[in-house]
């Protein structure tokens, strides 16, 4: 049975009910009218029916009218809430400008100050050079005899000394120390000292002896300048030793004196007794490549001329 049923039920009760007490209210009217009554019964009876079904119908009406909506699941139906967080909003600052006297300084931090240890200067050493230059004469050889009257002398020592000679004539030292220097002879022997003295002033003293042999002037009843032609030849012309030097020889007169002059160098000899003659001549003082004339000439006046450059050094 549904609520409908239920209610349509009540209706034809509560109907009932309000028959019931009217007709109790007329029964005082006796039996004579209870045909009549129970003919309105009859009447109300059928009558009730269809009101009850009116009522009902009614009920139906009403409780359609007043039975409340059936209630909706508002999960369902709702849309879902939407939660919206709202940051508090930040106040905006205005930044006031500041005059540069209004600004305070950031202070700087300072770096520590180092204090440098003192730095001791110590003296500087010096040293005392006490050691003599070394000094060796490698030519001519310890006793040696010559013919001619003019003897180069060259040697070693070290780099930077003087080397004079007899104490008083200065030899030629190049950058590595070698030494020459020319010295002319009296006949017989010679001793030839040399002192090489180093920058700081030590001094080493070297001695050589040497022999002048001048050739003895053939004896001949033949007088000079007859019998053999004055000739003269220069061997080279030029030369890369240290001391430069040329080999001069030719022809003249038995006996008779050959002179070779120059500006850097000069020489005699004599003529032997078939008339030949030759002789070394050292040229020390000529300039590096520099041509200069060597006269050759004999006990008549006669002479020849000849150029000599040095390239030595």
């Amino acid at each position: 049975m549904t609520m409908l049923d239920d209610r349509a039920r009540l209706a034809v009760d509560a109907i009932e009910r309000s028959v019931a007490d009217h007709t109790a209210a007329a029964g005082i009217a006796g039996a004579a009218g209870f045909t009549a009554a129970r003919r309105r019964h009859a009447m109300w009876s059928g009558a009730g029916w269809a009101l009850a079904g009116s009522a009902a119908a009614a009920a139906v009406v009403v409780a359609a009218m007043f039975t409340p909506a059936q209630e909706t699941d508002v999960a369902t139906t709702l849309p879902e809430p939407t939660v919206v967080t709202t940051e508090a909003p930040t106040p905006e600052t205005t930044e006031v400008p500041i005059e540069e006297s209004q600004k305070t300084p950031v202070p700087v931090a300072e770096e520590p100050t180092t204090t440098e240890a003192p730095t001791t200067t110590l003296a500087p050493t010096t040293t005392v050079d006490t050691i003599a230059p070394e000094l060796a004469i490698t030519s001519p050889s310890p006793e040696q005899h010559f013919e001619e009257k003019v003897v180069s002398f060259s040697g070693t020592t070290e780099p930077g000394a003087t080397v004079v000679a007899g104490g008083k004539w200065s030899a030629d030292v190049d950058d590595e120390g070698r030494w020459s220097i020319e010295l002319v002879l009296a006949p017989g022997p010679n001793g030839a000292s040399f002192v090489a003295t180093d920058t700081a002033g030590n001094q080493t003293t070297a001695r050589i002896t040497v022999h002048y042999d001048p050739p003895t002037p053939p004896t001949t009843t033949e007088p000079p300048g007859e019998g053999v032609e004055f000739t003269a030849f220069s061997t080279y012309g030029s030369c890369e030793e240290t001391p430069p030097y040329d080999i001069y020889y030719g022809t003249a007169d038995p006996g008779t004196k050959v002179t070779i002059t120059s500006e850097f160098g000069s020489a005699e000899v004599y003529a032997n007794g078939e008339g030949d003659w030759s002789k070394q001549v050292f040229f020390p003082e000529a300039p590096y490549g520099e041509t200069f004339v060597v006269t050759v000439k004999d006990h008549t006046g006669a002479k020849k001329h000849f150029e000599f450059v040095s390239w030595a050094g």
